[in-house]
């Protein structure tokens, strides 16, 4: 049959084994399936009837002949709109096909993964929203054509919801209108596929300016082995999560029910004690109630320093509560609070049996997400959480994870991309404990002699240090993640001591924006405006602005930036800012108030300077690109999303690459948590080979990226789900199932630790 797509006319006949390989260079291929199953989304459905096109000539492909048709074009590229899917629906019509050696050869592309990449690479964002990335959606934003999903059928059926009908019946008893259907859908993939490609081409072809670019050269073999924008390791690492949310997440749901009863029992202490201060919580007014109590504490001990907000509102913030957590009052509310987030974002979610969350391939950074039935990669450190997730009936957890993965991929990322002679990976490859050294260095200790708690310090500073924190910040992330409280010297002495040991990272965090000229761009400061709002000259009179009068001038930028965070500014010689001046800022400011966060306009209104106003607006105007050293291309990043992309894309990449050996190893992956994997094996099988099996594979798949860093993996065996957890050997080096010491049990953990091999986490003899 004939079908007419936009301008495109093809002409479709059934395939059949005889025809053989009928398309030489790449085709579109689509597949329509019976109904989806809405309470089981990750059941895989049945291939109904599938379409081919090369952008010429279009074939029908029943379920029968799948297998024969993708044998006879085993080395031909294949292009899909949501390759996952389709892949894992032709596998299952077709299992002796291995149809994932395509994405091994890299010859399966996905224009959904494209359209993403592309929209983060021009955009500076995924096109993750609901709606956003569909072929409908591609098809309208590349072709200007209409794809529409609400086909009838000749009884008044929707098309796309009615192929099973058709199921194992030939083409030519399927009712016309699916037939065009299928082939509209082909068609559209194949031209969204030609017009993104020319897009991408234009886009890499214009990025030899962005942050991270190392030369045409490197691009170029970029993408020769990860694809454009690294599209083949974002389609593995899709396929593998699509199958990680159908294996699930079994629940211990007797566990689950004794620590509901338990939270129960400790949040309704704390409803006492809140009512009795006034505070109902949940209830209508219970916000007012909350500042009017929170004002009289204020008044009442005014050395807790309680936050107010712009507005002049008693801050409510975790944060802000948790600075005056010694009274009796706000102790109550922080642990009301955490106990009724703990049971509303997990524990809620956790009362069935096997749990299967979603997984988004792609966040800006270049990390995954989870989603849906619960988020599997945030969960709380609380163990007693995490104790809730245990293996499947007959089988074991391996719980293995990469040690400081993304300093290994900041100290390449230094050596490789940015050419800097790298004192970490130095350390690294050295076999040297980062936050020991760092320690060590502060204390003037050896290293051997830095205690659990001098090493705990030097965490933030490490994880913290890369992304561009500043000392003030690194306090608060200290605090947040780690427990740790930094005094103001101390967080400035880890600070100098790590730019001291890796001197590399200062020009690795040298920032080439130049702020002052980008503020002023954006709100239109120049000579000529400064005059005619001040009626001072003096930028008019200064002979390097002859002929500049109209451009923005990044002194004034720097003014307006002082002025968003001083109430009174001064000059670097300390004159006091001039009212006119002031004026002049803030009215510019407010007169593109759309450009300013929408938190933050209401103190422009008011004309409220504080730190927080001036870094949310350096936050927008310090933008641009950078790559990732896979090729990976992410537009409008602020100065610390960009170094945070650096190592934490690189990191991602490596850790997706890991999951696709493994995957293909026959692996049963149950989760996967950025830099950690959870595996099921057999418990009666041999451990040890399994738990070497995934260490070399996680290793072998980061250093596809990370050539010149050593990496290493920790791993334990596991019948729950345990941060805590350790490797355990018998007497004669057998991996055992790890199980947490009983208090007073002088065999467990603390009585028996030495060093461990490489490979295991901390080792235990048993």
């Amino acid at each position: 049959m004939e079908i007419l797509f936009g301008n495109a006319r093809a002409t479709f006949r059934p395939w059949h084994p005889e025809c053989g390989r009928v398309f030489d260079d790449f085709f579109a291929f689509d597949c329509e399936t019976t109904l989806i199953d809405k309470e089981r989304p990750w059941i895989i459905p049945a291939y109904v009837l599938g379409a081919a096109y090369d952008g010429n000539k279009g074939y029908f492909i029943t379920r029968d002949r799948a297998a024969a048709f993708f044998a006879a074009h085993r080395d031909v590229a294949v292009v899909l709109h949501s390759a996952a899917f389709d892949l894992a629906v032709i596998a299952a019509a077709a299992p002796a096909l291995d149809i994932y050696r395509l994405v091994d050869q890299h010859l399966a592309w996905d224009t959904q993964l494209l359209h993403r990449l592309l929209a983060l690479g021009e955009e500076g964002h995924t096109a993750g929203g609901k709606g956003q990335s569909t072929l409908e959606h591609c098809t309208q934003e590349y072709l200007a054509i209409s794809l529409p999903k609400d086909t009838a059928d000749s009884q008044g059926n929707p098309v796309r919801l009615s192929y099973g009908q058709w199921l194992q019946r030939p083409p030519q008893e399927i009712e016309p209108v699916y037939l065009d259907y299928v082939g509209k859908d082909v068609m559209a993939t194949f031209l969204v596929f030609q017009s993104i490609w020319q897009r991408l081409g234009c886009l890499l072809e214009g990025s030899s300016g962005t942050w991270g670019y190392v030369s045409p050269e490197w691009l170029a073999e970029q993408i020769r082995r990860w694809g454009p924008l690294t599209h083949h390791i974002q389609l593995k690492a899709a396929i593998v999560l699509a199958e990680i949310t159908a294996n699930g997440l079994t629940i211990d749901l007797a566990r689950r029910g004794e620590l509901l009863q338990r939270l129960e029992e400790t949040a309704a202490e704390q409803i006492v004690v809140l009512r009795q201060y006034g505070l109902l919580p949940g209830q209508p007014g219970s916000g007012k109630a909350l500042q009017e109590i929170l004002r009289r504490i204020d008044a009442q001990y005014p050395d807790l320093n309680l936050q107010k907000t712009p507005t002049g509102k008693c801050a409510t913030s975790e944060e802000a509560l948790m600075e005056i957590a010694s009274h009796e009052f706000v102790a109550a509310l922080v642990k009301y609070r955490a106990i009724e987030k703990l049971r509303a974002s997990f524990l809620d979610k956790m009362g069935r049996r096997v749990l299967h969350p979603s997984f988004d391939v792609l966040k800006v950074s270049g990390r995954t997400s989870s989603f849906g039935e619960i988020n599997a990669q945030n969960l709380p450190r609380d163990e007693r959480v995490r104790s809730c997730f245990i293996p499947s009936e007959g089988y074991v957890y391996i719980d293995a994870d990469y040690s400081t993965v993304e300093l290994a991929t900041l100290a390449q990322a230094a050596i490789a991309q940015f050419g800097l002679d790298s004192a970490m990976a130095t350390a690294i490859n050295d076999g040297k404990d980062l936050h020991r050294l760092v320690a060590a260095r502060v204390a003037h200790k050896r290293e051997d002699e830095v205690t659990a708690d001098e090493r705990q310090k030097a965490k933030p500073i490490n994880f913290g240090k890369p992304g561009a924190m500043g000392d003030r910040m690194v306090k608060t992330y200290a605090k947040a993640t780690y427990g740790v409280e930094l005094s103001d010297s101390e967080a400035e002495a880890l600070s100098q001591s790590w730019f001291d040991l890796f001197p590399e990272m200062r020009a690795f965090l040298a920032d080439n924006t130049e702020l002052g000229l980008e503020v002023a761009r954006a709100f239109g400061l120049t000579p000529t405006a400064y005059f005619e709002h001040t009626g001072s000259d003096k930028f008019l009179r200064h002979p390097e602005n002859y002929g500049r009068e109209q451009q923005p001038h990044a002194i004034l930028g720097g003014m307006c930036i002082k002025v968003l965070r001083y109430p009174e500014p001064t000059t670097g010689n300390g004159r006091p800012y001039a009212p006119e001046e002031i004026d002049f800022f803030w009215t510019a400011v407010t007169n593109r108030i759309d450009l300013v966060p929408l938190k933050h306009q209401s103190p422009v209104r008011q004309r409220i300077a504080s730190v927080g106003l001036q870094l949310a607006v350096l936050r927008e105007f310090g933008r641009s690109g950078v790559f990732t050293l896979t090729g990976r291309l992410r537009a409008n990043a602020t100065y610390a999303a960009r170094h945070n992309t650096i190592f934490q894309g690189l990191a991602a990449d490596g850790a997706k690459l890991a999951l696709w050996k493994l995957w293909r190893a026959g692996y049963r992956i149950v989760n996967f948590i950025h830099d950690e994997v959870l595996i099921e094996v057999a418990a009666d099988s041999d451990l040890n080979h399994h738990a070497d099996t995934i260490r070399e594979l996680m290793i072998a798949g980061m250093k596809e990226v990370v050539p010149d860093v050593r990496i290493d993996v920790e791993y334990a065996a596991t019948d729950h789900w345990s941060k805590g957890a350790e490797a355990h050997l018998d007497l004669a080096g057998r991996l055992q199932v790890w199980r947490p010491a009983e208090p007073g049990d002088a065999s467990g953990a603390s009585a028996a630790l030495r060093s461990a091999p490489c490979g295991s986490r901390r080792e235990v003899r048993i």
